[in-house]
Parts: C-alpha cells; structure tokens; sequence
C-alpha cells in the first residue's frame, strides 16, 4: 500500500511540474519547455506586426519574424525597442521564426533570459535540437556582441 501511494504521489508531481515548465516561461529552462513556450499563442509579433518577413541579411539566419512573451515585450518602448542600456528583464523570451524561400518556418531561434542571463537555442519545429540551451553559448555571444546591442539583442540596430 505505501508503494501504491508513493508512486502516485510521484506521478501527480511530476505531471503537475512538466505542465507548470511547459506553460510559464519564467520557469522554462529546458530545450523542450521552451518550445513548448515558443509555440504559445500569446507570443507578440515585433512592433506588433504579424506580416513583417525580416531579410535576416545581417546575421547566420536568413528571413525571420520576431516575436516575445510578455515580458519581454513589456520592457520595449513605443517603437519597439529596447532603450539604449536597457536590459531585458529575467524570464523575458525572444523568439526567430526562421523561413526558408517557401514561407515556410524551418528553425527557431530563440534567447531566453533567467539569473541575468541568457540561455540560446536553436530547435526545428520537428523538435530535432540544433543547438541546445546546455552548450556553451560563445558562438551566440560572439555575433550578438556586435557594436550598438541591446543587452545582446541585435535586431534592433537594423530594423
């Protein structure tokens, strides 16, 4: 009888944390929960526009959309921007819709902030993990730290 119990009390926590991780983007540091967050409809559009393919010229990428969780887009001004020598608050999510010449999403970048940090990504939409939020993000850091970022973001200086 007590291993019955153990065992579902076991599996009630562990289907009520993996739900909580994959919903609420302040406690999503995973490769998965963060897709899972990613693919949340409530994500923002940059500057609030759904239809704006970016050419993604300027970076490894290629034609993306941007979008961020509330938090995020909560610490953007009017125009859509960071202030310059702003920071990105802690849980904020960013996230590039990558498409290929058929307007079809091919990858998701994304950069997610947690202990004043942050966690970079890469995951196709078959949820095949390009590079993960566990590896060591200097290849990121070194493109993102380009002159005239915004707390690493780099979208900003080109559109």
């Amino acid at each position: 009888m007590k291993f019955l119990l153990l065992f579902i009390l076991t599996l009630c926590i562990l289907i009520a944390c993996t739900k909580k991780v994959g919903k609420n983007p302040e406690l999503a540091y995973s490769n998965f929960a963060l897709l899972d967050s990613i693919n949340e409809p409530d994500l923002k559009y940059y500057k609030n526009n759904s239809s704006s393919l970016l050419p993604g010229t300027n970076g490894p990428h290629g034609p993306y959309k941007l979008r961020f969780n509330n938090i995020g887009f909560n610490a953007l001004t009017d125009n859509g921007k960071l202030p310059l020598g702003g920071t990105m608050p802690n849980g904020s999510l960013i996230v590039k819709d990558i498409y290929d010449g058929n307007n079809t999403i091919i990858l998701y970048a994304f950069m997610y902030k947690r202990s004043g940090s942050w966690l970079w990504g890469e995951i196709k939409p078959n949820r095949e993990v390009l590079y993960s939020v566990d590896r060591n993000p200097s290849t990121c850091i070194n493109c993102h730290s380009q002159a005239g970022n915004r707390d690493l973001v780099t979208t900003f200086n080109f559109h």
